[in-house]
């Protein structure tokens, strides 16, 4: 059993359109590490998470946030600020990694594929008009495209559309959730995700794992989170080699956006066995149907094991200067 100086603060919830896919995350987080033999504090991302934190029980903090305060550095600044240790990516990482346009440009500079893209604001798309804008985008990209916020995340605001009035509608839906969209030209392929760890520092990739979605909820919330609407593949079943490509793509990936401790990369496979990596995920989702713990658990490893390691190796680094 692992010994630690206190509890883990296991932090989910928060304020974001990702509220509801938080708190599961967190409540599976909580129970696995539970099982693992440690003392663990589920806490919300609220007005009394300070005082928690300060009250100088805990020993780790492990966010289980998603979206905004959770994967844009929010969190992270307040932890290093209290000299709190915790699981995942700095500040500054989470910062780079959460806005996809900014991601995907130093992902390409580092040799990673990635679709073709343009991105605009909500500003843009009002003042310059929709009647002008889609002419250019269809030109530029072809007709098959997916619009998403270039910031969010468990599929909320992106659409896949096949002509002019699909994509505006498709950029009003966006701007729901954020106030710019990154437009992709839709590759078809598998999908495929590539969970990366580091419970001893040193990142690694677990084994590929694929899914396909029902028709008609390829790109939307209830494929992501219902077991009835999705079909999962661990390992993935593609060629030795495109696997081992994969990995090797999700480990840049991770270097390059200078992740820590854990991440997922999304790709689409191809026929031929291309692929471009569509982005990578700062804090994976942790529930039933999450594709990282099932990754893990194909991997041989639990996601309560990797989680207690995650927790010690997060224990033992240095602490911020207070």
């Amino acid at each position: 059993m692992t010994r630690l100086p206190g509890p883990v603060g296991v932090i989910a919830g928060g304020l974001s359109h990702e509220r509801d896919v938080s708190l599961a995350s967190g409540r599976v987080l909580a129970g696995e590490l539970r099982d693992q033999g440690l003392d663990v504090q589920l806490l919300d991302f609220d007005t009394a998470l300070v005082d928690r934190l300060r009250g100088g029980d805990l020993a780790v903090a492990f966010p289980a946030l998603h979206g905004r305060g959770g994967e844009d550095g929010e969190i992270q600044s307040l932890l290093e600020l209290l000299g709190m240790p915790f699981v995942g990516s700095s500040s500054s990482s989470c910062r780079l990694t959460w806005d996809k346009t900014v991601a995907r440009t130093v992902l390409e500079r580092a040799g990673v594929p990635v679709p073709s893209a343009l991105s605009f604001s909500a500003q843009t798309f009002r003042d310059v008009g929709p009647g002008h804008l889609m002419p250019i985008v269809l030109e530029r990209l072809g007709a098959d495209l997916v619009v998403k916020p270039t910031e969010s995340g468990s599929a909320l605001g992106i659409s896949a559309v096949h002509d002019a009035p699909s994509l505006s509608e498709a950029l009003v839906t966006c701007f729901a959730y954020g106030d710019a969209a990154l437009i992709e030209e839709f590759v078809h392929g598998i999908d495929v995700s590539v969970a990366v760890v580091a419970p001893d520092g040193e990142p690694r990739a677990l084994e590929p794992v694929s899914v396909a979605f029902d028709a008609g909820h390829e790109m939307d919330y209830a494929g992501r989170y219902s077991p009835e609407l999705m079909s999962v593949q661990s390992p993935a079943g593609l060629p030795a080699g495109t696997l081992d490509a994969l990995k090797e793509m999700a480990l840049t990936a991770h270097r390059e956006l200078g992740l820590r401790d854990l991440s997922r990369s999304d790709f689409k496979v191809r026929d031929d066995g291309t692929f471009v990596l569509l982005e990578t995920a700062i804090t994976p989702g942790l529930t039933e149907t999450s594709l990282f713990r099932i990754a893990c658990t194909t991997s041989g490893h639990p996601l309560g094991e990797v989680a207690r390691d995650l927790v010690v190796t997060a224990v033992s680094r240095q602490r911020p200067a207070e």
